[in-house]
């Protein structure tokens, strides 16, 4: 490698920018945050209780901004989607593409 070829740390250091700009660009333009009283609203929590306990047993992600929870509306529909019951019909054929 010539020196030419490597990049130097101050390189680097933009081009981690760079990537993470483009990525709270991608997040914000897609996902909305909530705080944790639309989260309860969201999933139809009973309470703040609710969301503390999926928190700290690792069923719901969040983010820490300071003291406070910050939820993406996506991580709040995958949980939902995680609670799903499939149908008779639906285990019927899981059960039929099985025995086969």
């Amino acid at each position: 490698m010539n020196t030419e070829e490597i990049a130097t740390k101050d390189d680097l250091a933009k081009m981690e920018c760079r990537i993470l700009q483009a990525i709270h660009r991608k997040v914000e333009s897609k996902d909305r945050t909530l705080n944790i009283d639309e989260a309860v609203k969201h999933i139809k929590a009973k309470n703040r209780g609710t969301i503390y306990k999926l928190t700290s047993s690792g069923e719901l992600a969040y983010l820490k901004v300071g003291k406070s929870l910050v939820f993406w509306e996506s991580d709040l529909n995958r949980y939902l989607a995680r609670q799903r019951r499939s149908s008779n019909e639906e285990l019927s054929a899981a059960a039929a593409l099985r025995s086969v």
